[in-house]
């Protein structure tokens, strides 16, 4: 028995120990492996925990991209400026601190000081974007400390507000290009490091780290500034004479789609944007120009015009009738000449926009065909160019359009469009060439190119009879067979346009219109399309070829001086205008017409009355023989 006992001793003794054993294996493999994790897989994230313990950072921010117009001109630059930050636990004198801060940088002493004094903190931003000689002053005060950062500059101030865009004070787009292309122009922020104890005070003598930012990429682009500039003066003059809403404008080059111009008024100066007033911003950094819609009115004949050309459904010698009214699935449409154009061929009711005309065009047409025309020319769709927000228009379900509505349409009414299809539209039907419109040139990043526009050219199934016949109408269209040019020596074409505009009940908002005018240069064969509407004059006068057409007229004219376009006709440069305009206000409809006649003048007139009470241009206008007055009657 007591030899079990003894052996039983043993045997418990040696199975003790080899418990022991195995439990320090299992315990030294376990931290073998926790080590293992620890260093290898989770060891990046742990340094970055530790680092975040004993380093402080401040960013630095990478150089936004420049942004040029097609010959390099810079439209939107950057420099470099500094943020302002306190490090509470080094600051020695918080009152002269404080003192400064609030007199260099405009902040309220009470609210500075409380920051410089804030040692719950590790450090605490005062002011972003503080100029160089400024921010550097304040270096001389202990618990100072600047990230460098960069702020947008717009050399041309309020010249391309709603094309440019702008950013926020952290330099990311909000609007326009700025805010299409944010992710090639911002770049990639980096860094400033310091070490510091556990306490977060700066470590003296100790190692700075620093990782550099990457700058963004360069933007090139279509726009020309001198046409901008162009633009925009003429639109101004326009906005400010006819006291209009707003007035917007675009220049395409129809040969590549590059928008060489394209403008909104009112606008602001983007190096001053008006942020306290939100709903103000929004509104002036609205690129009008693709984002709204309104009824075109005779501007989109050209469409109806092309289509029958194209459909051999007419000619320009074929006689049509115009009583001043037709009727269609019983609803009465009246031409804007109210009393009737009489007979006129079909050049002839392009050049007076005779509504009753083109009624008879698209109902030649037919739904689907017309429809077939409108999807062939980009109606309805948006036209791709590279801005945030493009409308695509709004025009009715071919299902439920009924003839009345066809024929609405065929003169310019029941559909809105965008000004930029109705450019890139005309440029369709004029070259018979589809060339997506866009800004962008190129992106180049330390002169190496990212990305560089492919233009493509797609053929529209127009006949080239068809596109020789609408540009030598449209040219027809702003001349006369007199001695009057639109501008003597250049062969351009145009149209003009007057549609009413409609309240937000569907209803016809009274004494409210849209006027535009599209021009195309040369005319046989155009390189420049240009669109101007002016939204809602209110002056007393509101026909296109009133007030958008002289704007046009302005805008060309100032282009071929500026860009050294010459003259194809120099014979008509002698030509001056030589009719005075008479005074027939409170003279009967039939004897003004009959003086007018007698001076070489053509007339268009609107109101069913027999006296006139309004003329257009006003007394003393010097006008070309065979130049349009307008009269209007009670």
């Amino acid at each position: 028995m007591k030899k079990f006992k003894t052996f039983y001793n043993i045997y418990s003794i040696q199975k003790r120990f080899v418990a022991t054993i195995l439990i320090i294996v299992i315990l030294f493999f376990a931290l073998l492996v926790r080590v293992f994790y620890l260093q290898i897989i989770d060891g990046k994230r742990l340094q970055v925990l530790a680092a975040e313990e004993w380093l402080r950072d401040l960013p630095l921010s990478s150089r936004r991209g420049e942004i040029y117009d097609f010959s390099g001109v810079s439209l939107a630059s950057t420099i470099t400026t500094y943020d302002v930050y306190v490090r509470a636990r080094n600051v020695t004198e918080p009152a002269r601190l404080a003192s400064a801060i609030s007199e260099l940088l405009q902040v309220d002493y009470e609210v500075a000081y409380a920051k410089v004094t804030n040692k719950s903190l590790s450090e605490i931003l005062i002011k972003m974007q503080v100029d160089e000689d400024i921010a550097l002053s304040l270096t001389e005060y202990d618990g100072v400390y600047l990230s460098q950062n960069v702020a947008r500059i717009y050399p041309y101030s309020s010249l391309f507000t709603q094309v440019l865009g702008y950013c926020t004070i952290d330099n990311i787009g909000q609007a326009g290009l700025e805010l299409y292309y944010d992710k090639y122009l911002k770049g990639v922020d980096g860094k400033s490091l310091t070490q510091t104890n556990a306490q977060g005070k700066e470590i003296e003598n100790s190692l700075s780290y620093y990782i550099p930012s990457v700058a963004g990429a360069d933007l090139y682009t279509t726009l020309d500034v001198q046409m901008q500039a162009i633009l925009e003066k003429e639109l101004l003059s326009a906005y400010e004479e006819h006291k209009a809403k707003s007035v917007s404008g675009i220049i395409l080059d129809a040969s590549t789609g590059g928008i060489k111009a394209m403008s909104c008024l009112p606008s602001f100066d983007l190096n001053n944007v008006p942020r306290d007033d939100i709903s103000k911003l929004q509104e002036m950094s609205k690129n009008s120009t693709v984002v709204d819609v309104y009824e075109p009115g005779s501007t989109f004949k050209l469409i109806t015009l092309a289509a029958a050309l194209n459909e051999g459904l007419t000619d320009i010698d074929e006689q049509f009738y115009c009583t001043g009214r037709c009727t269609v699935d019983g609803e009465t449409i009246k031409c804007w000449k109210t009393v009737g154009h009489g007979s006129l061929t079909l050049l002839d009711a392009f050049k007076n926009s005779c509504n009753c005309v083109f009624v008879q065009l698209a109902l030649r047409l037919g739904v689907e065909k017309y429809y077939d025309y409108l999807e062939r020319f980009g109606l309805g769709e948006k036209t791709g160019i590279d801005i945030s927000s493009e409308s695509s228009g709004i025009i009715m379900n071919k299902d439920s359009v009924r003839n009345v509505d066809l024929a609405r349409i065929g003169f310019g009414h029941a559909i809105a469009v965008t000004q930029i299809q109705m450019a890139s539209v005309y440029g369709k039907i004029t070259t018979g060439y589809d060339i997506t419109p866009h800004i962008l040139s190129n992106i180049n990043n330390e002169n190496k190119i990212l990305y560089s526009e492919n233009i493509s050219k797609k053929k529209i199934d127009l006949s080239d009879e068809t596109i020789k016949t609408v540009n030598m109408m449209l040219a027809n269209n702003i001349n006369s067979e007199g001695e009057y040019t639109f501008i003597p020596g250049y062969d351009v074409g145009g149209k003009t346009g007057t549609a009413q505009k409609y309240d937000e009940n569907g209803q016809i908002a009274t004494g409210k219109y849209i006027s535009s005018f599209i021009g195309t240069y040369p005319a046989d064969n155009p390189k420049y399309i240009l669109i101007v509407c002016v939204n809602e004059p209110s002056n007393g006068v509101y026909y296109g070829g009133v007030v958008a057409k002289p704007v046009g007229e302005k805008v060309l004219k100032s282009i071929f001086e500026t860009k050294s376009i010459y003259p194809t006709d120099i014979t008509q440069l002698d030509n001056q205008p030589s009719i005075k305009m008479p005074y027939v206000v409170g003279m009967s409809l039939s004897d003004a017409c009959a003086s007018l006649k007698k001076l070489g003048l053509d007339i268009l007139f609107d109101g069913e009355g027999e006296i006139v009470i309004e003329q257009l241009p006003p007394e003393g206008t010097l006008l070309y023989l065979g130049e349009i007055v307008y009269l209007i009657t009670n």
